[in-house]
């Protein structure tokens, strides 16, 4: 019989009998209770243990989709809802070692068979509308894909660095130039059709403007737009010239855009003629912890306009500030820099990376993405999209008309700026570059 643990009734007369059998009830009932509080604490104590054991599933493929892992927040601090990737995307990028395609929905990249790839930053591969990719390094390849192996359509002489690479918009027609690797030499730049490109302009290396191939107008195949790298093989371009193809070796560049004032082009919208370019870039140390190995010290833009180019002009039109420059600062850490723009694909925003650099040692940055709708009703303002807590951060190619990548600390992401959500893409271990979003 279950003993009773209660009082015994205070009529009823102890005996040495009930004391006994009072002592042994506490003592058993005391060693159940023992036992219940102990099991309670294993199983509480297992529970937690469970929930901080490592899943079956690996951590990569449980963050896919989740922005949980980002290293992003709403400008309020608050976190960012989790964002299901479109489907029918692939995602081309480059690192040191290899081309990648990822797809949208997948969980590993692949690898692309690039004979002859040297990565550089300054020189960054190029998908065309036909989407063939080109890429550089012991010269010039091209391959398609959909399939099929690379080939070299131009080389280069082992003394020789390829400084620059664009095509055109309809994807015929490629330029490139190239500079002696010890600046001793002639700078020498080419254009023409993909497999036929031929020199159709050459300096001597110490003679500054330093041309490279910057852009072609919009379905513009028989002018080139040029910027100087003065003589630094870096992604570095000040100024703006254009020089008019097929009248020989007689042509020479036309100023569009004065390189005095440290002014310099950014990019230009796929649409149109739109250039987007900075009024003043000026230097920033580099931090020394959690940056890519291939950049140093480099100029930034702080300041953002935005101008129509084209036809017989000679010089920028009607310019629109987005950015205006900040001018001379005490204080260098209320500086506010800008890097890797993008337009959208149909050419109505613009998103940026923007950072400042503190003072203290390793100049540690901090990052925030922007956007600007450049046809919004109220005029072309930077909007802050996002702050982040990386280490080191850049702007993407976009994956959609409202969806923008971005890399931060190893890993690409995809960031929705209607729904404001975002979704990690990959891990790519280490500093990478998206170049192209293709259907």
């Amino acid at each position: 019989m279950k003993p009773h643990v209660s009082n015994p009734p205070a009529s009823e007369p102890e005996t040495p009998q009930k004391r006994t059998w009072w002592a042994a009830s506490l003592s058993r009932g005391g060693a159940a209770l023992f036992l219940l509080l102990l099991c309670l604490v294993f199983a509480i104590s297992g529970r937690q243990i469970w929930r901080g054991w490592p899943a079956t599933t690996s951590a990569s493929n449980a963050e896919f989709s989740s922005s949980a892992s980002a290293p992003v927040q709403a400008p309020n601090g608050d976190g960012l809802s989790s964002l299901q990737l479109p489907t029918g995307r692939t995602l081309v990028y480059e690192q040191v070692d290899h081309i990648y395609t990822i797809a949208t929905g997948e969980k590993s990249s692949h690898a692309l068979q690039t004979p002859g790839y040297i990565y550089n930053r300054a020189v960054p591969a190029v998908v065309t509308a036909g989407k063939e990719l080109l890429y550089s390094g012991a010269g010039i390849w091209r391959m398609s894909l959909s399939g099929g192996s690379a080939t070299q359509i131009a080389s280069l002489p082992s003394d020789q660095v390829i400084t620059s690479m664009v095509v055109s918009s309809d994807g015929s027609t490629l330029a490139w130039s190239s500079a002696p690797k010890d600046g001793s030499g002639t700078i020498s730049l080419y254009a023409g059709p993909l497999d036929h490109t031929s020199r159709v302009y050459q300096q001597p290396a110490d003679k500054c403007p330093c041309y490279r191939a910057f852009a072609f107008p919009n379905n513009d195949t028989h002018t080139l737009l040029l910027t100087n790298d003065r003589g630094d093989h870096r992604s570095v371009r000040y100024g703006l010239w254009k020089l008019t193809l097929g009248q020989g070796s007689s042509a020479q560049p036309q100023p569009y855009l004065s390189d005095a004032d440290q002014q310099g082009p950014l990019a230009l919208a796929p649409h149109g003629n739109n250039l987007l370019y900075s009024t003043f870039q000026g230097y920033v140390p580099m931090q020394e912890e959690h940056a890519p190995d291939d950049i140093s010290s480099l100029s930034y833009a702080n300041s953002l306009s935005v101008a129509s180019i084209g036809g017989a002009q000679t010089q920028v039109g009607r310019t629109q500030t987005l950015l205006p420059e900040q001018g001379d600062l005490e204080n260098t850490e209320e500086y506010r820099w800008v890097s890797t723009p993008q337009f959208s694909p149909d050419a109505r925003m613009l998103a940026y990376t923007e950072f400042s650099v503190s003072n203290v040692k390793h100049f540690p940055r901090q990052y925030a993405l922007y956007t600007v709708d450049l046809h919004g009703a109220s005029g072309a303002k930077p909007q802050l999209l996002a702050t982040s807590t990386a280490h080191y951060m850049e702007t993407g190619a976009w994956l959609d008309d409202h969806t923008v990548t971005f890399y931060a600390d190893n890993a690409l992401y995809a960031l929705d700026i209607q729904q404001h959500s975002v979704a990690r893409i990959t891990a790519t271990g280490a500093y990478a570059d998206v170049i192209a979003a293709i259907e």
